[in-house]
């Protein structure tokens, strides 16, 4: 009788463990995603002092893609993947990868690193109103005052950066940047659903990094002339920010949706802020904080006031 007793409780004691992992692991993947994200746009400002935006983006998504096209061809040799849905996979990479990367990498050129992730991390808003508009989701007006305001802040961002807010400047092609990753959510968000999220960012993976091909031998040769600072640089936004940030992100996509998953993603630029200043000793410039800050308020605030308006 004791037996079956204790039997019974380490079987609870186990279930109660695979519970608690459960809930806790869409927690875990979505603050690792924030932290490495985070340490990415500083690592991509100390890069580009002497890289080319598209040298860079092809140096961070090589390795991941190339363990990414195992995967794709097991999956595809083992399960039969929809054309259409490979054909979305494909749009995904080609927006939330490839064009995404070249409208950021060209934009931080003149664009500090804290400025950029304050700017980026508009997407939410962005996110929101393309459901919206497109997939008829339904959409406050307190996302419609956000989105004014957080437009405000990156205009104060502007001020400080090479080019202002003028269109083509920095400032704006990070914010398309925005835009084009916010759609990259809602393309996605269907086939994590329906694939996972592992496969779904193999498969995005390789279609975003298949257009960055023709810049593979001049990264090559890039990466082997330079120093080992510039070497580790780029190890660390293959391995973190890219392979396992965008792997933890997609689960989270999958786990908790697309609109909610962003709201995590304005804690981002402080995480920023502060490995710019530690890694790299540079301090952020007061319209940056104050743009930044009034960003952080827009969204939080516009988030807090449709939960409260759903209630």
């Amino acid at each position: 009788m004791m037996f079956w007793a204790n039997c019974h409780c380490q079987l609870n004691n186990y279930l109660n463990l695979i519970i608690f992992m459960k809930n806790i692991l869409p927690v875990i993947a979505i603050f690792t995603t924030v932290f490495v994200w985070g340490s990415s746009f500083p690592v991509m400002s100390f890069i580009l002092e002497t890289s080319d935006p598209m040298i860079l983006a092809a140096g961070r998504f090589v390795f991941a893609a190339s363990i990414s096209i195992v995967w794709c061809v097991y999956k595809l040799h083992k399960q039969n993947i929809n054309f259409k849905h490979l054909l979305r996979f494909f749009i995904a990479g080609f927006i939330g990868i490839f064009l995404y990367n070249i409208f950021l990498n060209y934009g931080q050129q003149t664009v500090s690193a804290g400025a950029s992730s304050f700017i980026v991390n508009c997407n939410p808003l962005f996110a929101a109103l393309i459901g919206f508009f497109i997939l008829k989701q339904k959409v406050t007006i307190f996302h419609w005052v956000g989105l004014l305001i957080c437009l405000i802040g990156v205009a104060i961002i502007s001020i400080d950066q090479e080019g202002g807010f003028e269109l083509g400047s920095g400032a704006t092609l990070i914010l398309f940047a925005a835009i084009l990753t916010a759609s990259y959510f809602h393309i996605l968000k269907p086939l994590v659903t329906i694939y996972g999220s592992l496969t779904s960012f193999a498969f995005t993976i390789v279609f975003g990094t298949l257009p960055m091909v023709f810049w593979f031998p001049e990264t090559y040769n890039f990466i082997m002339i330079s120093d080992n600072e510039v070497k580790l640089a780029f190890l660390w936004l293959a391995l973190f920010p890219t392979a396992l940030g965008y792997l933890t992100w997609t689960f989270s996509v999958g786990y908790y949706g697309a609109n909610k998953a962003s709201l995590s993603l304005y804690l981002i630029p402080p995480i920023s802020l502060i490995i710019n200043f530690l890694w790299y000793d540079k301090e952020p410039s007061l319209q940056t904080v104050l743009g930044g800050l009034i960003i952080i308020i827009s969204l939080a605030l516009t988030f807090y006031f449709q939960n409260k308006n759903t209630i």
